[in-house]
């Protein structure tokens, strides 16, 4: 797999001129003008074998990780030898995939909305759940001193959302070892770059965990449970739908990871 990525140094956070209003224990309005950091919203077209494949709204840098996280993670490809090359230009708009291999994608019209940075297509993951392809998770065991590791690894390196408020982190442990750490203005693009990273420098992904610091829907479980990561961890919430796909595929779910403490919500922890 040969990885071209042009988009180098792309504005990741503008400036803009605002005015903030403070209430005193008066009742008086105290107006205060100067500059806020505000993040970019950058959206990206990935072409897979000359093909509109689909459209993300994301922040852009590690755009080829991105790329390739989702195309994994959304059962795109099955391993790396699927691809021949990501080129990306260089302005980060558009993604042109050659694969080693033909795919049947459904067509999407050049002018169709990108997919929204805060929710994912849910009744697409709800259909490819059931798909027969879909295997429960192999035994695994994870340690309370390993989430709480990850948790701190997005608090520490989350320094986007330090200057604007406006990502989500995600971090992955590889192994015990390795530790990826990604943010986005999407919670599911966070996820598939580290994903993306993790692939890229170890080739598999090897007894993964995963944190997130956004609230985790069924589209993510099922995320993890293609990539073959069987623990999801969260600052926030599950949903209900999460829930009860984590326990039919033996998927250890965790959410509300706060300081030294957190809540099961399927699976165990040692």
């Amino acid at each position: 797999m040969k990885i071209i990525n042009e988009a180098l140094d792309l504005e990741l956070k503008e400036a803009f001129s605002i005015t903030r209003i403070r209430q005193n224990a008066n009742n008086e309005l105290n107006h205060e003008h100067f500059d806020d950091i505000v993040i970019t919203e950058h959206h990206l077209s990935c072409y897979i074998n000359e093909q509109l494949a689909f459209k993300l709204v994301c922040t852009p840098e590690k755009l080829d990780a991105l790329v390739l996280g989702y195309m994994f993670s959304e059962g795109y490809i099955d391993r790396l030898d699927d691809i021949d090359f990501i080129y990306i230009c260089q302005s980060g708009e558009r993604v042109k995939v050659q694969l080693n291999k033909i795919i049947s994608l459904n067509s999407i019209d050049h002018d169709t909305t990108s997919e929204s940075i805060s929710c994912g297509n849910n009744k697409k993951i709800r259909q490819a759940a059931q798909i027969s392809n879909l295997k429960p998770l192999p035994a695994h065991q994870c340690s309370y001193e390993t989430i709480f590791k990850l948790a701190n690894a997005c608090n520490r390196n989350a320094a986007l959302f330090n200057e604007t408020g406006g990502t989500h982190c995600a971090a992955m442990c590889i192994d015990g070892n390795e530790m990826y750490v990604c943010e986005d203005i999407g919670r599911h693009n966070a996820v598939d770059k580290t994903i993306g990273m993790a692939l890229t420098a170890n080739q598999q992904l090897a007894h993964p965990i995963l944190f997130t610091t956004g609230r985790i829907p069924s589209d993510m479980v099922f995320k993890a449970i293609r990539c073959g990561i069987p623990v999801i961890a969260s600052h926030s919430a599950p949903t209900n739908e999460a829930i009860e796909l984590a326990r039919q595929f033996n998927l250890t779910l965790i959410g509300f990871v706060r300081g030294r403490r957190l809540n099961i919500y399927a699976g165990n922890l040692r």
